[in-house]
């Protein structure tokens, strides 16, 4: 049998077969100006490798992960403004190499942060995956920041979006309504009961947000709240003069359980909150499996739905089938 032939691209950062001694930079700038920057690349494989060096944008999508277009493809794109050297070179094992880049920033440039990336790109080799050779080709990108004027940092929160109740968790969603680039945004959610006790308190670690991006901010507690209603706040710290704070309320409602296509009422055998024993005889097996599949659609599910969501997600569909099967395979001896 022939090999199959694929070209597969690995980001690297630390501790990868490329490395250089810094991920980012961040410069000050001024329209007119220009500005030079550098960083050494070395080469921690065994073999020579040869690397080209070429510009490209980037952004976020809203859950943090780094997404890579054609240089000049966004707006606040600075790939246009840089120039760099070498565009290639070669280095054997161990050996380093600086790579300089230059950046004019044209006349007339209005306030703010652009931005873009320098990758560089080791040439493909192949590399036995499964019974498959693959071309894998090493990459690690150097992300430029270059901020003109005195920039005021902004946020807002657009919503709060609460997601399972087995345990509580929501996304707070944020965006960039400045110029610059908010380099650690911090979200604190408190979480309330009617009496007004504090049940939680969360810090989730900071995150970056791009000028314009929206960002969401996944909030993890450990509360399995109880029927009743509680009252959400979140305060949101840019990195400027203004925390903004925002707040939301949520009501649980109390089960209404009644048997799932005849049978007896579904029981929760760990006292969990989740009731995987779906036809009520007390016993969690195989048949309760295929019960929920014929039946996750059904009225007496639908209307209690925190009971059965088992991929804790607020909602219950097919993946709520592969969950409660996941958890009986793990429950097996």
């Amino acid at each position: 049998m022939k090999p199959i032939w694929a070209l597969v691209i690995a980001l690297g950062f630390s501790g990868a077969a490329i490395e250089v001694n810094l991920l980012e930079v961040d410069l000050a700038v001024g329209p007119g100006q220009l500005h030079a920057f550098s960083f050494i690349v070395r080469n921690e494989t065994e073999v020579p490798e040869t690397f080209v060096v070429y510009v490209g944008d980037w952004d976020r999508d809203e859950l943090g992960g780094n997404r890579f277009y054609p240089p000049g493809t966004l707006a606040r794109s600075l790939a246009p403004w840089l120039a760099m050297a070498p565009a290639s070179f070669n280095l054997g094992p161990g050996e380093t190499r600086e790579v300089k880049g230059t950046l004019t920033v044209p006349a007339g440039t209005g306030v703010g942060t652009y931005w873009g990336i320098v990758f560089i790109h080791g040439e493909p080799r192949p590399v036995e995956h499964e019974g498959t050779t693959v071309l894998v080709a090493k990459r690690i990108g150097v992300k430029i920041y270059a901020s003109v004027g005195a920039l005021h940092p902004r946020v807002e929160v657009r919503k709060l979006e609460f997601r399972g109740l087995n345990p509580l968790w929501l996304v707070v969603e944020l965006g960039n309504t400045s110029l610059t680039n908010l380099r650690e945004v911090r979200v604190e959610v408190q979480v309330y009961d009617a009496k007004g006790d504090q049940l939680a308190r969360i810090e989730p670690d900071p995150v970056p947000c791009l000028p314009g991006d929206v960002r969401g901010v996944l909030v993890e507690t450990e509360l399995r709240p109880e029927p009743g209603t509680y009252l959400v706040v979140a305060r949101v710290d840019p990195g400027g003069e203004e925390i903004i704070a925002a707040q939301a309320s949520l009501r649980v409602r109390a089960l209404t359980l009644v048997p799932v296509a005849g049978g007896r009422v579904p029981r929760d055998l760990d006292e969990d909150g989740l009731y995987e024993d779906i036809d009520g005889n007390g016993v969690f097996d195989e048949n309760d499996v295929d019960l929920f599949r014929a039946q996750w659609a059904s009225a007496p599910v639908q209307g209690n739905a925190r009971a059965f969501d088992f991929d804790n997600s607020g909602r219950v569909d097919e993946r709520d089938v592969e969950a409660l099967a996941g958890l009986l395979e793990a429950r097996s001896p």
